[in-house]
This record gives structure tokens, C-alpha cells and sequence, in this order.
């Protein structure tokens, strides 16, 4: 009993990560409407952020995310206006096919600049009981940081005006349009914000696994999972789905196999499109 609990917290843990890489992309997907393909690659950025300044200047990997928000909201602001604010109106084909192209691009100059050597960030190595548990420092750590963001994310929606507006612009940008939202800024924020939770969740992902160009793939199919699982453009739905995966992903790597645990997304994705396309959680 003792081992499943301890499975289903580790689990948990992980989901929290999951859960801001999947907020990110249902945020960007449910205001803006637009499908990032390259989300994942930000994530991958956010992970070399953090080892290259752990690496050159010893910079704290935990201040790092401090660091990575600022970092990536500006530039998906600036992504947003220069490149993708054209497609808010044009057919979501266009947009995929931009945002496929904007991936493989980030993904042959990740390569290009950095190989495909595996790196890590050697921080906060080690383990530690807890009333007979015994839980990695990295996760554990990494947990709170994603709770602390996801708390943070979800009082700004929530309380503030810019958050407010950005509500009001996802459930009717029409209407936010006539009560005077200038709802070209809130998707602009929206996008900035989206490409940040992903900078974020990279530079906490640099403190558990190693580091390559590719790894964003990884992560863009979790949160396709996520979003789909949670339902489009719903945040509290993408916290649970991002956390109903880690646990699923935790429970399946311990009772049957890693390599399984790797299927968990797109046999997520499958069975919510067939029995129910609208996501377990309403928008």
C-alpha cells in the first residue's frame, strides 16, 4: 500500500509539469485559436535557458524560472504580432502548417547550436524519506514550483482585469469586442502567456531529465493530450488532465513498462475523440 501511494504522489508530481506545458497550449488554442505545433520546442528552449546559465554563470536552475517567464512571454508577444496575429483569421490549416514550419525550424537550430548531446542540470540530486516514502529532491521541488505558477496563473485570470479580459475575449471575443476589451492585446498577452508557462515548465523539466533538441515532441504530445483530455480552452480541465496523465504514465512505468508509459498520450487522445470529443471537463 505503502509503494502504490508513493507511486501515485510521484505521479502527481510529475503530472504538475505536465499540467503547465498543457495550460500553455489550451490557452493559446481557446483565446487566440490558434494551434501551436511548436510548443514544445519552447519547452525544449526553456530547459537549455536554464543549463546554459547554470552552465556559464552557476545561476541558481531554481531562479531560472524566474528568469524564463519574462524571457518567453516577451517573446511570444513578439511572435504573436510579427507572425501569427495574421492567422487569427485565416483557416486553422494556415496555422498549423506555419507553426509545424516555426518547429522545425527552432528544432534544426536547437541541433545545430548544441548537437544532440544529452545534458543535464547536476542540481538538487538525491532523495529524501518522508514518513517512509522516499521522494527525489528534484521532483519534489519541481512540484511546488509548477504548484506555485499554476496558483499564480490561476489568481491572475481570475482576479485581475487583464485576466478578466482574457476570459471575457475566449468565451466571446465579440462581445468583449463591444464592451471595449481590445481584444487584439488580450491575444497578444494570451500568446506571450502561453509561450512562457512552456519556458517555465522547460527550465523545471531541466531539474528531472536530460536535455536534447528533440524533446519537445515529447512534450507537444503530452499537452494535445492534456488539452483534449481537459476539453479546449479550459484551464482547470488542463491542470487535471495534466495530472490524470502523470499519474497514468507513473502507475503504467511501474506496473508494466516505460515504453509504455510513452503510448499513454496517444492512447489518451484516441479514446477521449472517440467517446467524448468534448473533453471530460466543460470550457
Amino acid at each position: 500500500m505503502t509503494n502504490f501511494i508513493e507511486i501515485l504522489i510521484r505521479g502527481l508530481m510529475l503530472g504538475s509539469v505536465y499540467a503547465l506545458v498543457g495550460m500553455g497550449l489550451t490557452l493559446v488554442w481557446g483565446v487566440v485559436g490558434i494551434v501551436n505545433i511548436a510548443h514544445g520546442e519552447f519547452v525544449m528552449l526553456g530547459a537549455y535557458l536554464a543549463f546554459w546559465a547554470f552552465s556559464l554563470i552557476h545561476f541558481n536552475p531554481l531562479l531560472s524560472v524566474a528568469l524564463a517567464i519574462p524571457i518567453f512571454f516577451f517573446a511570444g508577444m513578439t511572435i504573436h504580432k510579427r507572425i501569427t496575429e495574421r492567422l487569427t483569421k485565416a483557416p486553422e490549416l494556415s496555422a498549423l502548417i506555419l507553426t509545424f514550419g516555426m518547429s522545425i525550424l527552432i528544432w534544426n537550430l536547437a541541433q545545430f547550436f548544441w548537437t544532440n548531446t544529452y545534458r543535464s542540470v547536476p542540481y538538487l540530486t538525491g532523495s529524501f524519506p518522508f514518513f517512509g516514502l522516499v521522494f527525489a529532491k528534484s521532483k519534489t521541488v519541481s512540484f511546488f514550483l509548477a504548484l506555485g505558477i499554476t496558483a499564480a496563473l490561476f489568481a491572475f485570470l481570475k482576479y485581475s482585469r487583464l485576466g478578466k479580459g482574457i476570459r471575457a475575449t475566449s468565451q466571446n471575443s465579440e462581445v468583449a469586442l463591444v464592451c471595449g476589451i481590445n481584444t487584439m492585446r488580450m491575444r497578444a498577452v494570451t500568446f506571450g502567456m502561453g509561450i512562457a508557462l512552456a519556458g517555465a515548465a522547460g527550465t523545471i523539466v531541466s531539474l528531472q531529465w536530460v536535455i536534447f533538441p528533440q524533446m519537445g515532441a515529447s512534450y507537444v504530445s503530452k499537452a494535445f493530450a492534456i488539452v483534449v483530455l481537459g476539453g479546449l480552452g479550459n484551464i482547470q480541465g488542463a491542470l487535471a488532465g495534466g495530472l490524470i496523465i502523470g499519474v497514468l504514465e507513473s502507475l503504467t512505468t511501474q506496473y508494466w513498462s516505460a515504453k509504455m508509459a510513452q503510448i499513454i498520450p496517444s492512447m489518451t487522445i484516441l479514446l477521449i475523440l472517440l467517446l467524448k470529443p468534448t473533453g471530460l471537463f466543460k470550457k
